[in-house]
């Protein structure tokens, strides 16, 4: 039986990236990948669901959370480099519009944009209105129009991407469904549903919302349900919002948190939607401690009724006198740790390792947390004090429960 050095177990946005960081920088260790592809049905489906299953996910620099900037500012300067190595394209760089009323988060962001000077303009509500006639803005509304590299990434294309480039040097990809994992003298036995057994020095986890089925001590984590909102528009919609940079809208609202929305992005279907979700809108927590099952079923749904109907109020109240041709709602899941960062620590003996929880920020900035993770794993080093600082979810602060 081949033993590997180390096993990535989850092939998402953050176990790819962290899959080709192995295979590039440690050529002379032996690096696998373990996650099931996509299915072809989700509502027949009985195994592991992933929310990266989509066409489109924002990206920019500009956050409250400098740590979030940081993570976001790393892994864009890796997209091109990945796109060339590839030959995917997954980047599209439409611009990003982030609007706030919040006083606090205004300045968060201001300090942000200090910070890391991308290309933006800061804007009031008439500018907005200016440079975007079809969106409708509140007089209150401060806005960032971030230009450069901001926009939306394919997140199916970008996890292709990674493991392209991974595989290319010299990685392994198994396409099966971890179920557990056990110590066997020096090396740690996984099996998957699909009946192979296979062995790893090391393991880093990279589960998202799933991590907690497969660990004995279980980490500080909240699955949440997220509901989206699919708008299909026609093909002279398209073009009237051919301008339309994605969008981020924070305000002061007892219910909702925020709003973000996608420009007009072409689906596998054939057909072109506006992709719309929100944050605190009737979220429900979802148990994935010992299995899957509420995620399961969740997956299985449409997502919440009432919130896709509020979520196409909120378009229609976006963008004045939209055109669609219809509607439909799919079921998405939010990983969120108890300091609102990722996890990216080492959980035991110097053998298993996690990266994850993306805190419904994580797909723009998987490349960066894939990369740390990935360096610690094979190094049992951190590489900076930014790294330790802002990352480690310690026994004692909230990581592990």
């Amino acid at each position: 039986m081949t033993i590997y050095d180390v096993a990535v177990i989850g092939k998402g946005l953050i176990g790819s990236a962290a899959t080709r960081h192995l295979a590039g920088n440690f050529p002379e260790l032996k690096i696998c990948v373990i996650g099931p592809d996509e299915p072809e049905n989700r509502r027949t489906h009985m195994g592991v669901y992933a929310s990266h299953y989509d066409q489109g996910r924002i990206t920019r620099v500009l956050d409250p959370s400098p740590l979030w900037g940081h993570l976001a500012r790393e892994s864009i300067a890796q997209y091109p480099v990945i796109e060339a190595a590839s030959g995917i394209q997954f980047h599209h760089r439409v611009g990003c519009l982030r609007a706030t009323d919040i006083p606090e988060h205004i300045q968060q962001v201001d300090d942000c944009a200090g910070s890391f000077q991308p290309p933006h303009r800061r804007l009031d509500a008439a500018s907005c209105r200016e440079a975007y006639p079809y969106l409708s803005f509140s007089d209150a509304f401060v806005a960032w129009d971030e230009g450069g590299e901001a926009g939306y990434i394919n997140p199916r294309s970008l996890i292709a991407a990674q493991l392209k480039v991974a595989e290319d040097k010299g990685a392994t990809v198994f396409r099966d469904i971890v179920t557990k994992i056990n110590r066997v003298g020096d090396c740690h036995e996984i099996h998957s549903r699909e009946g192979k057994a296979r062995r790893a020095r090391k393991i880093l986890l990279t589960a998202g919302g799933y991590s907690n089925t497969l660990l004995e001590k279980k980490l500080r984590l909240r699955t949440k349900s997220h509901t989206i909102l699919l708008a299909e528009i026609p093909p002279a919609e398209a073009n009237r919002l051919k301008t339309m940079p994605s969008i981020i809208s924070a305000f002061d609202h007892p219910l909702v948190d925020s709003l973000y929305m996608l420009p007009p992005v072409p689906y596998p279907d054939g057909k072109t939607y506006i992709k719309l979700g929100g944050s605190g809108w009737n979220e429900i927590l979802l148990d994935a401690t010992e299995n899957d099952l509420e995620l399961l079923d969740w997956f299985h749904s449409d997502g919440g009724q009432d919130i896709a109907d509020a979520l196409k109020r909120a378009l229609h109240k976006m963008i004045p006198g939209l055109k669609a041709l219809s509607y439909h709602s799919t079921p998405c899941l939010i990983t969120f740790s108890a300091h609102g960062n990722p996890y990216v620590d080492m959980l035991q003996d110097e053998s298993v390792y996690v990266a994850t929880a993306g805190n419904g920020m994580g797909a723009k900035s998987s490349d960066e947390i894939g990369r740390i993770g990935a360096m610690l794993c094979a190094t049992d080093n951190w590489h900076s004090e930014l790294d330790r600082n802002e990352f480690r979810a310690r026994y004692y602060e909230g990581g592990l429960k």
